[in-house]
Order: C-alpha cells, then sequence, then structure tokens
C-alpha cells in the first residue's frame, strides 16, 4: 500500500489498457482531415476560378461576336457609301455628257438655221440674167491668221426643178509676194480640193466650201472666178471678187 495522509482526499485510479498505435492512427487521421479540408478548400477556390474564367470567356466571346458584327454592319455601310459615290459620280458624268450633247445640238440647230437663211438669200437673190450665176462668195478669218473659210454659192437661174445645170468652175487666188504678181489655184492651197476644175451639176443651187492657208509672206488681193456652163445651154461666167473678210 502506499503512503496515505491521513485526512487528504483520495483520487481513484483507473488502469487504462496501454495502445501504442491508437495515438498514430489518430495522429494520421488528424493529418488527413487536415490535407482534405485543404484540398476541398483548394479545389472550391479552383471551381470558383474556372467558373469565373468561364465567366469572363462567355464575356470575351459575346464581346468578339460583337465586335465581328460591328465590323460586318461597317463593311456593309462602306460598300453602300462606295455604291452612292460610284452611283453620284456617274449621275454627274451622265448630266455633263447631256448638257455637252444639248450645247452640240443646240451649235448645229443655229448653224442649221444659218445655212437656211444663206441658202434661201441665194435662191430668192433676183439676178437679170438666166442659167448659171454666182450667188455669192464669202471669205472669213479663223483663229489662225493664215488660215481662212471660203464659200462659194453656184445658182441655176429659172430652174425648173426637173433640169440638171453641168459645168464646172475655177477659183484662183490672187495676189504679191516678194514684189511679184502670184496666182495660186485653190486646189494647192486648199485641201478639200483635188482638181482645178470643179465639177459642177445641180437643179437649183450647189455650195462650194472650205478652208485655205495662205503661204509665208503671200498677201492676196482678190479672187478670180471663171465658170463654164455646158448643159442646158452654153454659158460661160467670168468674175473678180475683193479681197475682204465676211464675219
Amino acid at each position: 500500500m502506499p503512503n496515505v495522509v491521513k485526512g487528504s482526499r483520495q483520487e481513484k485510479m483507473v488502469v487504462v489498457p496501454h495502445r501504442p498505435g491508437r495515438r498514430s492512427i489518430l495522429i494520421i487521421a488528424l493529418s488527413l482531415i487536415v490535407v482534405a479540408s485543404s484540398l476541398g478548400g483548394f479545389a472550391y477556390a479552383y471551381y470558383q476560378t474556372l467558373v469565373t474564367q468561364r465567366g469572363v470567356l462567355v464575356d470575351q466571346l459575346e464581346l468578339v461576336q460583337e465586335i465581328e458584327k460591328l465590323a460586318s454592319e461597317n463593311s456593309d455601310l462602306n460598300q453602300q457609301i462606295a455604291i452612292l459615290d460610284r452611283s453620284s459620280a456617274m449621275d454627274q458624268k451622265v448630266t455633263e455628257e447631256v448638257q455637252e450633247t444639248i450645247m452640240r445640238l443646240r451649235e448645229q440647230v443655229a448653224s442649221l438655221e444659218k445655212d437656211i437663211t444663206y441658202y434661201r438669200s441665194v435662191v430668192s437673190e433676183e439676178v437679170d440674167d438666166t442659167g448659171l450665176t454666182i450667188a455669192s462668195w464669202d471669205i472669213t478669218p479663223t483663229n489662225d491668221f493664215d488660215r481662212y473659210q471660203y464659200k462659194l454659192a453656184m445658182r441655176q437661174q429659172d430652174a425648173d426643178g426637173d433640169t440638171f445645170l453641168s459645168g464646172y468652175v475655177n477659183i484662183n487666188l490672187v495676189g504679191e509676194k516678194n514684189g511679184k504678181i502670184m496666182t495660186l489655184p485653190l486646189k494647192d492651197i486648199s485641201k478639200e480640193q483635188e482638181k482645178l476644175d470643179i465639177k459642177l451639176r445641180f437643179k437649183f443651187f450647189q455650195i462650194i466650201e472650205g478652208e485655205l492657208v495662205l503661204p509665208l509672206e503671200f498677201s492676196p488681193d482678190h479672187v478670180h472666178i471663171a465658170a463654164v456652163e455646158t448643159e442646158p445651154v452654153k454659158k460661160t461666167i467670168d468674175q473678180n471678187f475683193s479681197w475682204v473678210m465676211t464675219n
């Protein structure tokens, strides 16, 4: 018996079986619980991260799709703008072409009206002679100092509208060069005429016109016109016209 002091509180002793492996098991179990808790926390955090990243990816995908949609709409708008620009340019070009055509037609109408007036004056001019006559001779300057436009109107006076007048006419420009008199056939100074004798064949009148070029240092004085009618009657005309400009 162990020594016991009289009057002191005595604790009851409990006999516990000695189990050395249980402590190790508890330590291992606690370690596993700690590791499992850590893994669970990591897994949860990783899951939350994945969820968040997935949400971010979804948002990014939606943004990319929206950007692509806007880019497509922008491309369509640019194409529409390009089409409108081309359409506007074409409309402007068409308008300019129409205006040019209108101006050209107006000029042609004015020229035709002028020719009609001229031809009426040729036909209505009263002359005492019959048969072949010279209705008019005109010489007009151009923008070039050495180039001139000419127009000769030959007429059949008292024409019946059924009979053709036949014949020919010679036109010569007479002037001076280097102090000497010079005669130039029209065919030598006008590309419109190839022959010395210009053929005549008409019922009422015939117009002979073109452009002539004066030689260098040539000073014109007058134009000599000689015409011959062979049918329906025989007739000769010989006439000079002064070198006078008309507008």
